[in-house]
């Protein structure tokens, strides 16, 4: 498939590091649909997840309702987590983004079905009952590290059915 040329002209400008975009100055709020969100999730998980099924369910309030099945036993039921955000990104000094796992008496019985977690990728890391996404190593570990740089906030919300990313961005006047 060809590149269109708007495209190309915009690969160059990231080449030469937006030199001809100095100044601008961007803000946006984002909803991307559960849907999406789960198309996102499936491809980024590696093949040694032992995983079978993975949904999860963006809810009003700033929670997420994660589903999944753990091995290939189909004996194993699925379990189900509800985690709510516990703290913002605050960039750049710690682009990581915290959720708190809402489990109670669940979390000492569930402890070894959530050994899935341990194979989650670089840069998502469960400790106790907190799940930290570390946005940078994420991004880096898709090449997508210099756009960091350019974030001032990002904040994670959900409404019913989406994550909300609220951003503001600029490209320095240098």
């Amino acid at each position: 498939m060809a590149v269109h040329p708007i495209v190309r002209i915009l690969m160059g400008q990231q080449a030469a590091q937006f030199a001809d975009l100095r100044g601008a100055q961007a803000s946006a709020s984002v909803p991307i649909s559960e849907r999406l969100l789960n198309e996102i999730i499936q491809q980024s998980l590696p093949g040694s997840v032992p995983v079978r099924e993975l949904h999860v369910a963006p809810r009003a309030g700033d929670k997420f309702v994660f589903r999944a099945r753990v091995g290939t036993s189909p004996l194993i039921p699925a379990l189900s987590v509800t985690a709510h955000i516990d703290r913002q990104p605050d960039l750049p000094a710690s682009p990581v983004l915290v959720l708190r796992l809402e489990m109670g008496a669940l979390m000492s019985l569930a402890g070894p079905a959530l050994r899935f977690f341990d194979a989650l990728p670089r840069g998502i890391k469960v400790d106790r009952d907190r799940v930290h996404v570390d946005l940078a190593r994420l991004l880096a570990d898709r090449g997508l590290a210099s756009y960091l740089e350019f974030l001032q906030t990002l904040e994670v919300h959900t409404v019913e059915g989406a994550v909300v990313i609220d951003l503001r961005a600029s490209i320095p006047r240098q």
